[in-house]
């Protein structure tokens, strides 16, 4: 789940949290991107910086290739996606 601000989270959805997160940056050809696991051992050091090399581009999908030469889908989710827990009426 790539935000706005610049963060990102690794998810499973509809019923798994987070299990990593990060920086990410825009590059144009490449997605730029920190990356830590949680619960962070290594949350005092810099991360290095990785790149999803951008293969194609539409509004609903992106997709890429890591430095392994793995490939990584990513979906826009529909604005419902993400619900409260429940007894939660908000996040």
């Amino acid at each position: 789940m790539f935000l706005a601000d610049g963060y990102y989270a690794e998810v499973t959805l509809p019923d798994k949290g987070p299990f990593a997160t990060g920086l990410w940056k825009d590059e144009g050809g490449a997605i730029a991107y920190t990356h830590s696991h949680m619960p962070f051992p290594d949350m005092m050091k810099a991360n290095e910086m990785k790149r999803l090399s951008v293969e194609e581009r539409t509004p609903d999908k992106l997709m890429t290739r890591n430095y392994r030469g793995v490939a990584r889908v990513f979906h826009r989710c529909p604005t419902d996606a993400l619900k409260a827990p429940a007894g939660q009426t908000a996040h």
